[in-house]
């Protein structure tokens, strides 16, 4: 599966439930894990005994953790409440039905001593038949692998130059989306606006979110 190594194959079932029994969540989070989720298992390890890496700075091992369910549907609080409580870099396999969605988060120890780890947005790849998803595990530490994997899920919704650091590019990639979803709000209401004295104003914010944009896409030039 994944195209991974069959020394990287782990293949543990882990009750869902042991996610929020005796853990301080809400019962919205509870119902979530029980109506969308069927079963999660832990598939692969990727690890210095597992495919001949050293160890990275921040990246000790990455987990594969398969979760199946009962629908298309996983709602993200789910994920980040396991991310959270598993003090590994982790990649989901979700799957549905014969097909998948890989999703990695960028995950970095929390700056204060309640929480374990901070989890940033979610990337996902396009839905595809479980055969089909693969990965190719590239570096020569854990740091660069889980780097690696990362940019190969997130496709063309990341960009990052060569020796750029990964969380400077995500970051970057985080606000030209911001900007462009932005650019694309204003452009709706300036379409839907009768009054020209607005009209002006808001191509005034316009032309400032692109520039904006223009200056974040030079940097990158």
């Amino acid at each position: 599966m994944l195209n991974l190594p069959d020394n990287t194959v782990f293949n543990r079932r882990i009750p869902k439930q042991k996610f929020y029994q005796n853990l301080p969540v809400s019962s919205k989070i509870v119902k979530l894990f029980t109506d969308q989720i069927d079963s999660i298992h832990w598939t692969h390890k990727l690890a210095p005994d597992t495919i001949n890496v050293d160890v990275g700075p921040t990246v000790s091992e990455i987990q594969i953790l398969k979760i199946e369910l009962k629908s298309n549907v996983l709602d993200e609080h789910v994920a980040t409440l396991i991310d959270r409580e598993i003090p590994y870099h982790l990649v989901f396999l979700v799957c549905y039905q014969g097909y998948g969605q890989l999703w990695i988060a960028y995950k970095e120890a929390a700056r204060n001593r309640e929480a374990k780890f901070k989890v940033d947005r979610y990337y996902k790849s396009d839905w595809k038949p479980i055969d089909e998803l693969n990965l190719t595990l590239e570096g020569l530490n854990l740091d660069q692998v889980y780097e690696s994997i990362l940019l190969q899920i997130a496709g063309d919704q990341v960009a990052k130059d060569e020796g750029e650091e990964l969380k400077t590019a995500l970051d970057r990639s985080q606000e030209v989306e911001r900007l462009k979803k932005a650019m694309a709000r204003l452009e709706k209401r300036m379409l839907r606006e009768r009054q020209y004295n607005i009209q002006v104003e808001l191509h005034g914010e316009l032309r400032k979110l692109k520039k904006e944009l223009s200056r974040l896409e030079e940097r990158r030039a």
